[in-house]
């Protein structure tokens, strides 16, 4: 399982009106722990309001920078965007769970491939450090990104971006889109749907033969161009995605069980808890754990990140939603907690696998 450790914020920088990055200081004996990939994220944690809030957040900066920081875009209602874009400032600790994430490519300096990158707001954060490493690892290879957002203004690193650009010509082209601004190309305005990338394949400027795709932005983005994707001929293990949220209606997975009552024996930090799952009471394993008073490790509690993996050791669970895991890691008995319901009437999991 990833620990938290406490770090300090090194630096607080304004990237846009509504968004910060937040640099941290690693200490040497901690940059084991906190050695990432491209694609990563973290979890941060902090006491706000008396309340424990917990949230994940990409890692804009490669990993041959050699420096961990994040993009928090504030959110309206968001508890932790909130306080890190009005009260954080450099100096300050918070607590940080090394790194996780499945949406990381293979790099290898031999390959010679041809990479499609999405994003939409804030979706740039995982993109940019994909970007930067397959550039700076595969020198033979080349990439195409599409960036939207609402206005020049709100697009996060547009100017690092454009730098970059500049500083890898050809092998990096880059496409802005903004949905609530007129750019000097009417092809590029408005939000990527079918229609939309239809139109950027017509254009010559969409290779719907790439090596691999990553997309990440809001789910209706993600999903209509991964089923287009597939549908130009795309494997769909080429099509890599990750999601801010997930709307669950209509894609929920129906759970039913011939108990009303489970036991459930959870283990974290080497120690086995055991508690009595009320069927018709609690909604999955990770709050039934968090109701029980357990310091469970949790983020996004929609199936999109996978900050509460667990192990299932003995019994069985069935996910409502699963956007975070690998069909590899199911295989092997991961599970989210926050989807997971038991469907055997005595189950085990550890948070320490």
């Amino acid at each position: 399982m990833s620990n938290f450790h406490t770090l300090t914020i090194k630096e607080i920088t304004k990237i846009t009106s509504d968004s910060v990055s937040i640099t941290f200081e690693v200490p040497k004996i901690l940059q084991k722990d906190f050695k990432f990939k491209e694609g990563q994220y973290i979890t941060l944690k902090e006491t706000i309001n008396n309340e424990n809030v917990q949230r994940a957040y990409s890692i804009w900066k490669a990993p041959y920078e050699n420096e961990l920081a994040v993009l928090v875009k504030k959110v309206e209602n968001g508890v932790f965007s909130t306080y890190a874009n009005d009260s954080l400032k450099s100096g300050d600790t918070l607590d940080v769970m090394s790194p996780q994430g499945n949406f990381v490519p293979s790099l290898s300096e031999n390959n010679s491939n041809h990479y499609t990158l999405f994003a939409a707001g804030s979706g740039i954060t995982p993109i940019f450090s994909i970007l930067k490493q397959i550039l700076n690892t595969e020198f033979q290879s080349t990439v195409d990104l599409f960036y939207v957002n609402k206005t020049q203004e709100s697009a996060a690193f547009i100017n690092k971006i454009e730098d970059f650009k500049n500083n890898n010509s050809p092998r990096l082209k880059v496409y802005t889109l903004y949905t609530k601004e007129s750019s000097e190309d009417s092809n590029f305005e408005g939000r990527i749907n079918k229609e939309k990338l239809e139109l950027m394949k017509q254009l010559g400027v969409l290779n719907v033969n790439s090596h691999e795709f990553y997309l990440c932005g809001p789910e209706q983005m993600i999903m209509d161009s991964k089923d287009y994707l597939i549908s130009q001929g795309a494997k769909e293990s080429k099509v890599k995605f990750e999601l801010f949220t997930a709307s669950s209606s209509g894609k929920e997975v129906e759970i039913e069980a011939d108990f009303a009552e489970a036991k459930i024996h959870i283990v974290i930090d080497d120690d086995d808890f055991e508690y009595t799952f009320n069927m018709s009471k609690s909604d999955n394993i990770l709050e039934e754990g968090i109701n029980q008073g357990l310091d469970l490790p949790y983020s996004c509690k929609g199936g999109v990140c996978c900050t509460c993996r667990a192990k299932v050791l003995e019994g069985s669970a069935k996910m409502k939603i699963n956007y975070a895991l690998t069909e590899g890691e199911v295989e092997d008995g991961y599970i989210l907690t926050c989807q997971s319901v038991p469907t055997s009437s005595s189950i085990k999991v550890s948070f320490d696998d």
